[in-house]
């Protein structure tokens, strides 16, 4: 047994030393494992980087390439349209028709943005010679104010007008609009029976570049009025101008407003008899002759009943405005849209038509492209040209 006891401890010390270095195997192992299991993601996160680099700058290559051919293919369509419409404008001014040739130079003359193209194909004599056989022969006499007549019955104002609440109520025959139409035109003529009722509203007290213009609405606004159309010259550089500063002779409600308004420019306004007066006059002259409400822009269209001559096409096709008055006192405010497809626009022979057929004794042209606007009852009537809107202007003649 001794000998028994003696020969089993070493076999059980050998089997317990076999287990303890299986254990420490085991113990390896898993520690070789766990490292292993903790290596890999960094080795699998380094071999994802790779590939997604590389897909990234593909991707980025294929989008460069892409963005490249729509660039060159919009340039290359570019240069093809602007090709081809020199080609067709080179075929209209240098046609057999002078007429048309002449109409299209003038029309472009008369805008801000394309007024050189016609510089590309004609040289300076010859523009020079348009401009002379294509023109509106201003008229010299002064404005006979016997010619207008203006009913008492069309004062506004009146005991029996005001309604309960103190507010004038507007009989329906007081405003009346019509739109018109002609071969190249589409407008509207606004009828105020009552010419007390309109006067010259201004943007801003004191002019100055600093202060942007306002829009035909925000004018009307400000001083609570039921119409308006857009007024009288503005400086505008570039055409860019912020419409805050106007040209020549700018009075409202008896008071001159424009430090700018010393040369001889027509200008068309009224007395403080309602009556419309159109000429050419200083500021001094207007203020002696009593205006109380005026803007400078021309030609004259109508003096007395008669009306301004025209040598050729006279003018362009544009969006107009214009102003009148019928013997009655009855206010003609005038705007015609332009520059589109269903309206090209009038030319000032247009407005000399129109305004005699609806019986103006005295009409000027105001500011028109852009600037032409008409507002009633809280609408703009009219199409305007601007693709921003109506556009911002130092001046409105306004109806309360």
């Amino acid at each position: 047994m001794d000998n028994a006891r003696m020969d089993g401890a070493p076999l059980a010390q050998a089997e317990i030393a076999e287990e303890e270095q299986e254990s420490q195997l085991t113990r390896r192992q898993r520690r070789q494992a766990e490292e292993d299991q903790q290596e890999k993601p960094k080795k699998s996160r380094k071999k994802r980087r790779k590939p997604s680099g590389r897909k990234r700058r593909k991707k980025n290559r294929h989008v460069r390439r892409i963005v490249g051919r729509a660039l060159l293919f919009i340039f290359t369509v570019l240069i093809v349209v602007l090709a081809g419409a020199y080609a067709i404008l080179g075929v209209v001014f240098n046609g057999p028709s002078q007429t048309m040739s002449d109409r299209l130079a003038l029309t472009l003359f008369e805008t801000s943005a394309a007024k050189f193209v016609p510089g590309l194909y004609f040289s300076e004599e010859e523009i020079a010679a348009i401009h002379e056989r294509n023109q509106v022969v201003e008229l010299e006499q002064a404005t006979d104010t016997s010619l207008i007549s203006i009913a008492a019955a069309n004062r506004s104002q009146r005991s029996d007008d005001v309604g309960p609440a103190g507010v004038l109520e507007e009989d329906p025959q007081d405003i009346i609009v019509d739109e018109i139409k002609g071969p190249t035109y589409h407008g509207w003529m606004m009828i105020v029976q009552d010419p007390s009722r309109v006067f010259v509203g201004v943007c801003n007290d004191y002019f100055t570049e600093d202060k942007p213009g306002l829009r035909i609405a925000e004018l009307a606004k400000k001083y609570d009025a039921v119409a308006a159309i857009n007024g009288g010259a503005f400086s505008d550089h570039n055409g860019q101008g912020n419409g805050g500063t106007p040209s020549g002779v700018t009075i409202t409600e008896g008071r001159m407003t424009n430090a700018r308004g010393g040369g001889d420019n027509t200008t068309v306004g009224f007395d403080n008899n309602d009556v419309l007066i159109v000429g050419k006059m200083t500021r001094d002259e207007a203020e002696r002759m009593g205006l109380r409400d005026a803007v400078s822009f021309g030609p004259a269209l109508v003096i007395n009943g008669e009306a301004a001559k025209m040598s050729g096409v006279s003018s362009g096709l544009n969006p107009r405005t214009a102003i009148g008055q019928r013997s009655d006192g009855a206010v003609l405010m005038l705007v015609i849209d332009g520059r589109q497809v269903n309206s090209p626009g009038a030319s000032m022979a247009d407005l000399v038509d129109i305004m005699m057929r609806y019986g103006a004794v005295n009409a000027c042209n105001l500011d028109g492209g852009s600037s032409s606007n008409i507002y009633y009852k809280g609408e703009i009537l009219n199409d305007g040209v601007a693709i921003t809107g109506s556009r911002r202007i130092p001046t409105a003649f306004l109806v309360r």
